[in-house]
């Protein structure tokens, strides 16, 4: 199960941490004999105070992946950053949750998309899931080439993710952000 990832930058960008999370469950559901718990069942996860073990039970799983963003904002010596830790935690019967990963990865905006591969990557490794050449390929493939399109994408997911998609404003929010990442 990927668990929703702990945002710890500014509120405002909160909609990167929700899109990492979900590219890296995409990209470990679609690697050959990986079973990823859908985005739905996870996320009522999020912020919560129960245990690894409490959870891994409650979802029928053996490994939780977890982890915490933080973006730094561009400044004129610097591009934008990401600071991500995630953490594949294993939850066997009868003994404690064990870490079987952990790094951390600071990147580029722009490198986004190669440090999602390379966590998903990584993940399948540390559970012993072999990655043939479709699978390495499956999860090097970038959604864009283009990290401002992918950007405006992202906080049209977040906007239209808001108020349970029924809101107006929202809604023509998500909109605008949707064409924008088109247009790019």
């Amino acid at each position: 199960a990927v668990l929703p990832f702990e945002h710890l930058g500014q509120p405002e960008d909160a909609y990167i941490t929700d899109g990492l999370t979900d590219e890296i469950r995409g990209k470990l559901s679609s690697v050959p004999g990986l079973q990823v718990i859908a985005r739905g069942s996870s996320n009522e996860y999020r912020r919560t105070s129960k245990s690894p073990r409490a959870i891994a039970s409650e979802l029928g799983v053996r490994y939780l992946l977890t982890g915490t963003v933080r973006s730094e904002p561009a400044t004129p010596q610097h591009a934008a950053r990401l600071r991500v830790s995630p953490e594949l935690v294993e939850v066997a019967e009868g003994g404690a949750p064990v870490t079987r990963w952990q790094q951390p990865f600071d990147a580029d905006v722009s490198d986004v998309f190669a440090m999602q591969a390379d966590i998903a990557g990584k993940v399948a490794g540390a559970m012993n899931v072999a990655l043939g050449g479709d699978a390495q390929a499956q999860l090097a493939e970038a959604p864009t080439r283009s990290a401002e399109a992918y950007d405006a994408f992202l906080r049209g997911e977040a906007e239209s993710s808001a108020m349970g998609s029924r809101e107006p404003k929202a809604l023509r929010r998500a909109l605008d952000h949707y064409t924008r990442a088109v247009a790019i």
